[in-house]
């Protein structure tokens, strides 16, 4: 009877410690699904801003830059749908980290691929790494492609997916590849590409199902990951997954989605100052984004409207007096809201026939083949080709306006003097028609031909630059070939700007649109420049640090509520040992297992007694 009870008591002890094993288990199960640590990652990326209130001027670009951000799995602890600022901006460091920063272009060692992005990935526990297309240079649809996976303390798995997100070499002439309906073309094409990837991952591989995915992309990278994602949604059910367990994160990406979805588990993230991003591929055009909208900082950018003065411009005498004195024909006729003019821009050259067909159809090729040209070349190189066509010393205007002098007093003209020879000179008499809004098509063909011949030839150029001469044979015949078909494609907008600023602002201006387009470039896209955003991002992440000690602060002693978007700002790392994160797990254990002692100890006093 006494072997029996104490038998009995000690398989009472052996559950009890059993239960105690099992109660600790699913504690530390759910602690480290909680309360998972934040750890502090480096970042890779293009360059930063040393002082966000004034970004274009306070770029510094280095390769070799590295921010810091914190990294935490319990980010993903919450539905994707909802407000997550901390992941919001690891997401962007980890697009970051997508932008191949070769100075040289994609990496030629197929053994070192996309090592910045692996190295952030690495920090962060992903591994069982596959990539496309890192080292590609196919025109338009390819899209280098990262996947890898880790598993989370909970069982899941969390798969991230990270494409290219700069320096995409020709991928980058998918912008153009616009299309006449449906979704856009380029867009359309990576994304699909994504999508395959994805799929083919998951197949090759023994993933539980459950799972979460994480996707990140920046710029072009953000709207094809933008149709990755409603791709995605659309076919939720052939993905062993929650649409809640999918966090989509974008940044400044174009529209390219033919209807508009705006999934809650996507995060359309954009800074308002970013005003072309809604015009490149417009509402008007048919495009949208699939995700929900998310704003970083509101549109506050004042612009300076700007026209050309033409009031002495059909004078030639005068005419003469302004080239000759050097004085700018430009001319500031008042400030104006920047999406307030985005928006009045963007309705005047559609009504003047800048349609998504006319785009495919005339815009397109000129522009993509000087743009291929562009992007061929490493990036160290890029600039010289963009200096080439400016330069009046030794590059393309310079050759036009001194063979443009050499044909007006070569005596085909008649005239004495350069004023009377000036206003008996067909390129001239185009031009003023074309600013006073009075040219047809005839005019500017005329002038586009003595264009193509005021270019010349490019050994003209071999002999007046020798070795300082920046483009190649190809390159000077691909600029020769498309810069007119590009000017004649864009003409008829020119031309009704300038009957628009004639009848708006008095006949002694044009092109009102051109020049304000022109002269606000930078800040009308200041809020896309990838240096600028990180600042903002992190100045949104609330201040954990704070206790009840804050609320006493007197008003003179308490921070200022200023957002700090110093570079190399983050949170604070928690600072909790593993004793801490341990603790409730060690407790529940010890009272299970007293508890079963305890029973034992008295059960074993009253049966010697």
């Amino acid at each position: 009877m006494k072997w029996a009870r104490n038998k009995n008591i000690k398989k009472f002890l052996i559950l009890g410690f059993v239960f105690g094993l099992i109660a600790s288990g699913l504690v530390t199960h759910n602690v480290l699904a909680v309360d998972a640590e934040e750890i502090t990652v480096t970042y890779p990326y293009y360059g930063f801003v040393e002082d966000p209130e004034n970004p274009w001027t306070s770029v510094y670009d280095a390769l070799d830059e590295t921010g810091e951000i914190q990294y935490s799995d319990a980010f993903f602890d919450d539905l994707s749908p909802g407000d997550h600022p901390k992941l919001r901006a690891v997401s962007y460091a980890l697009a970051l980290a997508g932008y191949e920063n070769q100075a040289d272009g994609y990496p030629s060692d197929d053994g070192e691929i996309n090592p910045k992005l692996y190295g952030m990935l690495d920090q962060m526990d992903f591994s069982d790494y596959q990539s496309w297309d890192i080292t590609s240079e196919e025109d338009g649809h390819s899209m280098g492609t990262t996947i890898g996976h880790k598993t989370l303390a909970n069982g899941q798995e969390l798969i991230v997916v990270a494409p290219r997100n700069y320096n995409y070499m020709t991928e980058w002439l998918s912008n153009f590849n616009v299309g006449t309906s449906g979704d856009h073309v380029g867009f359309s094409e990576s994304a699909n590409l994504m999508v395959e990837r994805l799929n083919d991952y998951l197949a090759n591989r023994e993933i539980p199902d459950n799972y979460k995915i994480w996707v990140v992309g920046y710029s072009r990278g953000g709207a094809v990951v933008d149709l990755f994602a409603k791709n995605i949604n659309m076919n939720i059910d052939n993905y062993k997954m929650s649409s809640d367990d999918f966090y989509v994160y974008t940044f400044g990406a174009p529209k390219a989605s033919m209807v508009e979805t705006n999934y809650s588990n996507i995060h359309d993230v954009k800074d308002g100052n970013d005003l072309l991003l809604g015009y490149v591929f417009p509402e008007e055009w048919g495009f949208y984004n699939t995700g929900a909208y998310e704003e970083i900082h509101p549109a506050d950018i004042e612009i300076t409207t700007a026209a050309v003065d033409i009031s002495d411009l059909a004078d030639s005498s005068k005419a003469m007096n302004l080239l000759a004195s050097n004085v700018g024909m430009t001319k500031e006729i008042g400030t104006m809201n920047g999406r307030d003019f985005m928006d009045s821009w963007f309705q005047f050259v559609i009504e003047n026939g800048l349609t998504r067909e006319y785009f495919d159809s005339t815009v397109k090729s000129p522009l993509s083949a000087l743009m291929k040209a562009y992007q061929l070349r490493t990036l160290d190189k890029q600039g010289e080709f963009t200096d080439f066509l400016k330069s009046t010393d030794k590059g393309l205007a310079g050759m036009v306006a001194g063979n443009a002098f050499a044909d007006l007093t070569s005596g085909a003209y008649e005239g004495s003097t350069i004023e009377e020879l000036l206003s008996n000179y067909p390129p001239y008499q185009d031009l003023v028609k074309i600013l006073k809004g009075t040219a047809v098509e005839a005019d500017i063909d005329d002038f586009i031909s003595y264009l193509i011949v005021y270019i010349g030839e490019y050994s003209d150029y071999e002999e007046a630059f020798g070795d300082s001469l920046a483009v190649t044979e190809e390159e000077f015949d691909i600029i020769k070939e498309n810069i007119p078909k590009l000017i004649k494609a864009l003409a008829p907008i020119i031309v009704a700007d300038a009957k628009y600023t004639q009848a708006n602002y008095g006949d002694t201006y044009s092109l009102f649109y051109t020049y304000t387009l022109a002269s606000n470039a930078e800040n009308l896209v200041v809020g896309h420049i990838p240096e600028s955003i990180m600042p903002i991002l992190k100045s949104l992440i609330p201040n954990e640090d704070d206790d009840d000690d804050d609320e006493e602060e007197s008003e003179e002693e308490a921070a200022p509520n200023i957002p700090d978007t110093g570079y190399m700002t983050m949170t604070e790392t928690q600072e909790k040992g593993s004793s801490a994160t341990y603790m409730p797990v060690i407790v529940v254990g010890a009272v299970v297992v007293v508890i079963a002692v305890s029973c034992y100890a008295i059960k074993k006093t009253r049966l010697k007694r």
